[in-house]
């Protein structure tokens, strides 16, 4: 796939997902969300990774999730850097229009238990169309932990195209389930 079919996937993918009306986007994210409190790679996570999502995304942050310590990226000239927040109001509106951590607050080290990573799409091998930015690529590429994708069943595509820099998830997660992706991922679990 050349780079113009990716990005003409990408404004497919958006286009699905602002078609979502912002109820069952608000529905879809709260069943997600019910899905990840049974996880157990969830339950057992004291650290981890989350994002704030975008109007179009599934938001996993309402209600605020109590008992792990969260850490949040923030946009640092092309890349994610990692910070401990323990409230919503040490998130503040920063680039592209996300809540990101305030300035000042503690920077971690690129690992926890488990990091919720988001996309435009994904497929059932744990490959990610992002938004084009390599930001996520970047992150997930220095990561250490279980990464898992969260999107709405719209956004599970047959195949994501891949190219040798992009970086995959071992699970994801939709309002229907959650799936092992490839081969050898560690640890194997899927919750239908």
């Amino acid at each position: 796939m050349n780079v113009d079919e990716k990005q003409r996937l990408r404004w497919e993918m958006r286009d699905i997902l602002c078609d979502l009306s912002p109820a069952l986007r608000a529905s879809q994210s709260a069943k997600i969300r019910s899905r990840l409190d049974a996880w157990t790679h969830w339950l057992d996570a004291g650290l981890a990774c989350v994002f704030s999502p975008m109007a179009t995304e599934p938001d996993i942050l309402n209600p605020w999730p109590h008992g792990k310590k969260l850490i949040f990226p923030r946009v640092d000239g092309e890349c994610l850097r990692l910070h401990h927040v323990e409230t919503r109001t040490q998130l503040q509106l920063g680039a592209f229009s996300l809540r990101e951590p305030v300035a000042g607050l503690p920077e971690m080290e690129k690992k926890a238990d488990v990091i919720l990573v988001p996309a435009l799409a994904f497929d059932r091998s744990g490959r990610r169309l992002g938004r084009g930015g390599g930001y996520y690529d970047r992150l997930l590429g220095q990561f250490e932990g279980v990464r898992v994708g969260v999107c709405f069943e719209e956004q599970i595509l047959p195949e994501v195209p891949s190219e040798s820099h992009d970086v995959g998830v071992h699970f994801v997660i939709t309002p229907a389930g959650i799936f092992p992706c490839g081969a050898g991922n560690t640890p194997s679990d899927s919750v239908g």
